[in-house]
């Protein structure tokens, strides 16, 4: 597949149905009359009505069987349908939709407009009057939606309007607030960079480095005060969003909490802030402190209110549809656990990498664990490729998992075997990364289980140390939510002792 041609269908693919109705509308308008027969509009048709064809598969249908000589032509008809896509996706009917478009974005849109509404009439002769009008209702969106960069661009023309010895405008004002906005977009700019700094390169590194929480901490401190002395709301998203990766950091989920309730006010209330992927992401963090909170119900609808809003991505609507499948689990929802999961794998790779694809097929297969349908579970594991590039220990899940199910079907050579072989993962795996003490635990008690011919009660009284550890509120032993282990190991092994059911207890918020 050709650049040009993946660029073109995956935008297409992405226009919602009233853009699609606009960009052939517009096809129409500027096609030759007296052409019969439009390849644009053609390609259109296509793209719209057959959207698995590959490339090859279209310029058969556009230009018939010998195509090996048409490669060229089809690649210049792509290059302008792609620019025609662009222009059409721009016009008014489809930027200013408020149930789809954030208020944000429409002000961003209509301050870009101006810029070059202002570049192209200052030319044309038009009237200081109508000159000022345009500049200052530039100006006044500018400062509304905290876009500096253009808020320069109409200060400078307005000063350059005053070289044309108009006397409405004060060059010296028009200096100083040049400077004042440079000194904000500079605050703005700074934010920005400590995020990436300290969340974008940062998220993957220890979160027990005490001289980067020293760092993070420094840097909050910097952004609360830069957003007191300038008021700036984006500087104060900036500030938000690194106080929450802070205290995560800390474990302190119950600040966090605090933190992103008055974010999301802010959200949805601050014209500069007002983007519906920002709020959408608000809500997803949310979801996600008050999980670590073990309020799993109030997790589940603040997913759903994340959901809520328009213009997600399918691999965004994925992610929120996961969260949700394994906080049903938690409160031992399975059903709208697993259609939420089966949803998922049914769309292919709309919205799900390879390794996504395993870790879901994964949760499928606990889910059908904990309903006692081992089958089920074996059989969608069979189907699971290990995930060799992920972090945060899902192989060691799946492994588990295995040995699970051998136990409970009584297959305990089958089960000897994989515990070797987690052994060697796990052995191969910490020399490359880090591996949670708990996982090493768990496999010490699963070594000694083997060791002991498969004697639960015994290894349950000679390593009660080992257990009381697994139970305890240590950060490096503790269970945490959203991590692979969806079978509580200790309570697991203790209903093998009773010769009980295993039913998990999640651990919840204490009202």
């Amino acid at each position: 597949m050709s650049e040009i041609f993946s660029t073109v269908t995956g935008f297409f693919g992405r226009l919602r149905s009233h853009e699609r109705k606009t960009f052939r509308r517009f096809l129409d308008l500027h096609e030759d009359s007296s052409q019969v027969d439009s390849k644009s509009v053609s390609l259109y048709d296509l793209l719209n009505d057959k959207p698995e064809l590959e490339e090859e598969e279209v310029m058969v249908k556009l230009y018939g069987k010998n195509v090996s000589d048409q490669t060229s032509a089809f690649h210049k008809l792509l290059e302008r349908f792609r620019d025609k896509m662009y222009e059409a996706n721009f016009l008014d009917v489809n930027l200013y939709r408020s149930e789809i478009n954030s208020p944000y974005f429409m002000g961003l849109m209509e301050t870009k407009k101006l810029v070059g509404i202002a570049y192209n009439v200052i030319a044309r002769g038009v009237s200081e009057k109508e000159m000022l009008r345009i500049l200052n209702r530039g100006i006044k969106l500018s400062l509304k939606f905290e876009l500096y960069d253009e808020l320069i661009v109409f200060l400078n023309l307005k000063f350059l309007l005053n070289s044309g010895f108009s006397k409405s405008v004060d060059p010296a004002e028009l200096i100083a607030e040049m400077k004042e906005a440079q000194v904000k977009k500079n605050a703005i700019n700074l934010g920005q960079l400590y995020l990436s700094r300290f969340i974008k390169h940062e998220q993957y590194k220890s979160s027990h480095n005490l001289s980067l929480l020293s760092e993070m901490k420094e840097a909050c401190d910097e952004l609360e005060q830069s957003f007191n002395s300038t008021g700036l709301w984006n500087v104060y998203f900036c500030f938000c969003q690194l106080k929450l990766q802070y205290l995560h950091y800390c474990d302190d989920y119950a600040q966090a909490e605090l933190v992103l309730y008055d974010l999301l006010k802010a959200l949805q209330e601050q014209p500069a802030l007002k983007q519906y992927t920002r709020i959408a992401e608000g809500y997803t963090n949310l979801a996600f402190t008050q999980t670590y909170l073990y309020k799993y119900k109030e997790a589940i609808e603040n997913t759903k209110m994340a959901m809520s809003f328009p213009g997600l991505q399918p691999r965004d609507r994925n992610y929120y549809r996961e969260a949700k499948s394994m906080l049903n689990i938690y409160i031992s929802n399975y059903s709208e656990s697993a259609d939420l999961l089966q949803e998922m794998l049914s769309e292919g790779d709309i919205g799900n990498s390879i390794e996504e694809i395993s870790r879901r097929k994964y949760l499928l297969a606990v889910n059908k664990f904990l309903q006692g349908k081992y089958k089920e579970s074996n059989r969608l594991l069979q189907d699971t490729k290990e995930i060799e590039g992920e972090k945060e220990g899902w192989n060691i899940g799946i492994r588990m998992l295995q040995i699970f199910l051998t136990l409970e079907t009584e297959k305990i050579d089958l089960a000897d075997q994989r515990i070797e072989s987690l052994r060697k993962h796990i052995e191969r795996t910490i020399k490359m990364k880090s591996i949670r003490k708990r996982d090493v635990v768990i496999f010490r008690l699963l070594r000694s289980l083997s060791m002991s011919g498969f004697n639960f009660k015994e290894v349950w009284e000679d390593r009660k140390k080992d257990f009381v550890l697994l139970r305890s509120n240590d950060p490096d032993y503790r269970w945490i939510p959203r991590s692979h282990e969806l079978i509580l190991f200790d309570q697991w092994f203790e209903s093998k002792v009773r010769s009980k059911s295993y039913a998990p207890k999640f651990p919840v918020a204490i009202e």
